[in-house]
């Protein structure tokens, strides 16, 4: 288990990225793409994995796939009351190094 604010400061550490507003909710984004969203009020992040990831990682209890058609694609929940810290920083750095490591989209002209 890891509390609210050892969450966010784990979330708010990671290199080049940024906490902008996403439906009252903070969200983290590196090259402006999320790859976390925080609910404080339920005690979860949510998370960009790939789905094959998304599988790997609920194999833990403390994640689960959003459940709805976000789920599909590799959005997951982390439950902040059941996470162990290191697995939780884990998956946060999967989740940023899928952005890292994702060619940029170019822009026809």
């Amino acid at each position: 288990m890891i509390d609210v604010e050892q969450a966010y400061t784990i979330l708010s550490g990671v290199p080049t990225a940024v906490e902008v507003p996403h439906f009252d909710k903070p969200a983290y984004k590196i090259r402006g793409k999320i790859f976390a969203t925080f609910n404080i009020e339920n005690k979860w992040v949510t998370i960009k994995l790939t789905p094959e990831q998304q599988t790997i990682w609920c194999e833990d209890p403390s994640f689960y796939p959003v459940p709805n058609k976000w789920g599909q694609y590799g959005w997951t929940h982390v439950d902040l009351n059941r996470v162990k810290k290191a697995a939780f920083i884990g998956a946060i750095e999967t989740a940023c190094h899928n952005i890292i490591n994702k060619e940029p989209n170019r822009k026809r002209k």
